[in-house]
C-alpha cells in the first residue's frame, strides 16, 4: 500500500511541476521577440547575460539527435522546427539565461570544490572499483559532444541555477493535515465481486439490408471516405542533377588552397599527459617525483591518483587554467601543479606540433569537398535562373525540363500526407512534404513559382497541380462487407452493455453468488484491494470510479474494449495512518517540493520584470545554419 501512496504523491508532484514549468518557460513569449541581426553574435540576452549561437545550436543538435534516435535519422532540422522543437529548446535556454542573470545580480555561484565533488561522485564517471575515472569522464564527454570546458561551465551553471530555485522552494512546509487528508483519500481500498461479459458472445444480427448500411456509412463517413488526392507534375532541381555536370580542375583546387590558407592552417597542438590528484600537497609531491625521472604510471599508482594520456590537443581543448601554461611551456617540461574544478593537475609536455600550413596533398579531399559544395551552389543557382527564364518565356514544364536537361516527375494520385490511395508513402521524389504542401496550396491547373526546398536535400522545384480528386465516400459496394462487420460489432457491444446493466440490478439483490453465477453463465471473482488512483489491473476506469461512490452491496457496470463488466462492492478498507508513517513522511517531502514549485511562477514573473530579454537572430537563420 505504501508504494501506491508513494506513487500517488509522485504523480501529484509531477502534474503540478509540469503545469508550472510549461507556464514559466513560456511566460516570456520568446518567439515573439525576433530581431533580424545576423551579425550579432548573441542569440539571446537577459540583462548582462548573453547566449551565443553556438550554445543554441548545441542544445538544438542534442535534442535533434535524441529525436532521431526515436523517430529515425531522416528527421531534418527544418522538420523538427515545424513541430516546435526549436521554440521549445529556445524557451528552455531563455529560462536558464534568466536564472543566470538573477544569479549574477545576487552574486550567487558554485565553488570549484562543490563542482569537483559533484563530478567525481557521478556514477557515469566511476570505474568498476567505484573511484573517479578520468578516462571514463573524457569518453562520456566525447560521446555526447562536449569538451571539458563546456561540461564544467554547464555544470557550474546548473548548480548555480539549482541554488536559486532551492532558495525559493526549501522554506516551504507541507501542512500535516493536508498530507493526512490526501493519504486517507488515496489510501482507502475497496474489494468487489466482478464478472465480465464478452460482446462476441452476443447473438449476431442478420444482415439489415443496404438502406441501414448506407445510413451507417454516412453516420461514420470519416472511416469510409477516400481522402482528397491530386495529380502533381514536379520539376525538381537537386544537387545531384547539377553535380554530374561539374568539372573540377586541379587549377580550381589549387586556387581554393591558395585563397583559403588561413582557414586551412593547422593550429598549434601539444602532446600531453597528466596526473590528477585531489590536493595541492600531493600534487607537489607528484611533480617532484616526475622531475626525478620516475614513471608517471608508477607515481600515479603510488599516489592513488589518476593518470591520463591526453594525446594531441589544441589550445581550445583545454581548460583555460591549463591551456595558457601548457602552451607557453617547452617540450619536455613538467608544469607546476595547476588547480581546476576537477582537482590539481600535474601536466607533462611530451611534444609540440607548431602551427603550420598543411601540404596540398594532405588536405586535398577537404578541398575537393569544399569546391564541389561551392560549385554545386553556383550551378543550382544558374540552373534555377535558366529554368525561370524558360518558363517566363512561355515554355511548359516539360519543355523547360528538356531545355535544361532535367526530368519532370509525375505523381498520379497523392494525398495531403504524401501517400498513395493504397496508403503507401510516395518515394518517387525526395522531400515529399514540401512537394505536397505546395501542390495542395493551389488549384487544378495552377503552377507554382520556382520554390526552394525548406530542408534536405536542398535545391528548387516547380510544381503543377494537374487534377484534383475531391474526398468522397468510398463506393458502397466496395466497403459493404466492412460496413456489415462493423455494424454487427457495434450492435453486439450495445447489447452486451444493456445486458450488463440488467444483470447488475439483479446481482445487487441476489445474495447467493454461486447460484447467480450458474444461472447466468458467468464466472465471478473477488478483486484484490483496489486503490482509487491505481485501480484494478483488469477493471475499466469508469467502473473503478463508480466503486468509490458505492456502499457495500451496491452494484455498477461499465463497458470494456470487448464487452462489459459488472461489479458489486463487498468491503471498504480505510487507511490506518499509524501503519503508514513512512508514507506520511514521504508525502510531506513530495508535497513540500510541489508547494515550493508552485511559487516558481510568481518568482519567474518577478524576474522577467527585473531583466530585459531580447532575441537578436531569427529562428529561420539558425535552422539554415544547422542544415
Amino acid at each position: 500500500m505504501s508504494n501506491s501512496v508513494g506513487r500517488f504523491f509522485t504523480t501529484l508532484l509531477a502534474k503540478i511541476l509540469f503545469g508550472i514549468l510549461i507556464i514559466a518557460f513560456g511566460a516570456w513569449g520568446i518567439a515573439d521577440m525576433l530581431r533580424r541581426s545576423p551579425e550579432h553574435e548573441a542569440v539571446i540576452t537577459v540583462g548582462d547575460v548573453e547566449v551565443s549561437g553556438r550554445q543554441v545550436k548545441r542544445a538544438f543538435v542534442a535534442e535533434l539527435r535524441r529525436l532521431r534516435q526515436r523517430f529515425g535519422p531522416q528527421l531534418t532540422a527544418a522538420e523538427a522546427a515545424k513541430f516546435g522543437v526549436f521554440d521549445q529548446v529556445l524557451s528552455q535556454i531563455a529560462s536558464r539565461a534568466l536564472l543566470d542573470a538573477a544569479a549574477k545580480d545576487m552574486n550567487i555561484g558554485a565553488s570549484d570544490a562543490a563542482i569537483q565533488a559533484l563530478i567525481t561522485k557521478n556514477a557515469a564517471f566511476l570505474a568498476e572499483d567505484g573511484t573517479f575515472s578520468r578516462e571514463r569522464f573524457q569518453r562520456v564527454l566525447e560521446n555526447n559532444g562536449y569538451t571539458e570546458i563546456d561540461f564544467l561551465t554547464m555544470t557550474r551553471g546548473d548548480m548555480t541555477r539549482q541554488r536559486i530555485l532551492n532558495s525559493v522552494r526549501e522554506p516551504v512546509v507541507a501542512p500535516t493535515i493536508l498530507v493526512d487528508t490526501l493519504l486517507r483519500y488515496e489510501g482507502e481500498r475497496r474489494v468487489a465481486d466482478v464478472f465480465a461479459l464478452k460482446s462476441a458472445d452476443m447473438p449476431v444480427l442478420a444482415d439489415p439490408g443496404d438502406d441501414v448500411l448506407t445510413a451507417y456509412q454516412k453516420a461514420h463517413a470519416a472511416q469510409y471516405t477516400a481522402p482528397e488526392t491530386r495529380k502533381l507534375s514536379v520539376l525538381p532541381i537537386r544537387p545531384e542533377d547539377v553535380q554530374k555536370r561539374l568539372e573540377i580542375s586541379d587549377d580550381d583546387l589549387h586556387a581554393y588552397f591558395d585563397s583559403h590558407a588561413t582557414e586551412l592552417l593547422e593550429p598549434e597542438q601539444r602532446k600531453l599527459r597528466q596526473i590528477l590528484v585531489k590536493d595541492e600537497s600531493t600534487a607537489e609531491k607528484v611533480a617532484a617525483a616526475l622531475k626525478e625521472g620516475r614513471s608517471p604510471e608508477v607515481v600515479a599508482k603510488d599516489s592513488k591518483a589518476v593518470f591520463s594520456d591526453l594525446g594531441w590537443v589544441g589550445r581550445d581543448g583545454l581548460l583555460s587554467n591549463l591551456a595558457e601554461p601548457a602552451f607557453a611551456a617547452e617540450k619536455g617540461n613538467i608544469l607546476a601543479p595547476l588547480k581546476t574544478a576537477l582537482g590539481w593537475h600535474v601536466v607533462m609536455i611530451d611534444d609540440v606540433r607548431p602551427a603550420h600550413q598543411p601540404e596540398f596533398k594532405a588536405v586535398k579531399d577537404k578541398i575537393v569537398a569544399a569546391v564541389k559544395s561551392e560549385q554545386t551552389l553556383a550551378a543550382l543557382y544558374n540552373a534555377s535562373t535558366a529554368l525561370e527564364d524558360a518558363i517566363a518565356a512561355g515554355a511548359t514544364l516539360e519543355e523547360a525540363a528538356k531545355l535544361n536537361e532535367l526530368k519532370v516527375v509525375t505523381l498520379d494520385a497523392v494525398d495531403a500526407k504524401g501517400e498513395t490511395p493504397e496508403g503507401k508513402a510516395v518515394t518517387a521524389i525526395p522531400a515529399v512534404t514540401d512537394i505536397v504542401k505546395a501542390g495542395f496550396a493551389q488549384e487544378a491547373g495552377e503552377q507554382s513559382p520556382l520554390t526552394e526546398y525548406e530542408g534536405e536535400p536542398g535545391g528548387y522545384f516547380v510544381i503543377r497541380t494537374d487534377a484534383v480528386t475531391p474526398a468522397t465516400l468510398r463506393p458502397f459496394v466496395e466497403v459493404r462487407a466492412a460496413l456489415l462487420a462493423a455494424w454487427r460489432t457495434e450492435k453486439q457491444q450495445e447489447a452486451v452493455v444493456e445486458k450488463a446493466k440488467t444483470l447488475a440490478e439483479a446481482f445487487a439483490t441476489d445474495k447467493d453468488i454461486k447460484a447467480f453465477a450458474k444461472a447466468n453463465h458467468v464466472s465471478i471473482d473477488s478483486t484484490q484491494p483496489i486503490f482509487r488512483s491505481s485501480g484494478g489491473r483488469d477493471l475499466p476506469r469508469d467502473l473503478v470510479k463508480a466503486l468509490f461512490t458505492l456502499e457495500p452491496g451496491q452494484t455498477s457496470s461499465a463497458a470494456t474494449s470487448d464487452g462489459a463488466m459488472v461489479a458489486r462492492l463487498s468491503t471498504i478498507q480505510p487507511v490506518d495512518l499509524n501503519d503508514f508513517k513512512g508514507a506520511i513522511e514521504q508525502g510531506k517531502q513530495q508535497l513540500r517540493s510541489a508547494l515550493g514549485d508552485s511559487l516558481m511562477m510568481p518568482f519567474t514573473t518577478q524576474l522577467t520584470d527585473s531583466f530585459q530579454m531580447r532575441q537578436f537572430r531569427s529562428v529561420d537563420n539558425l535552422i539554415q545554419e544547422l542544415n
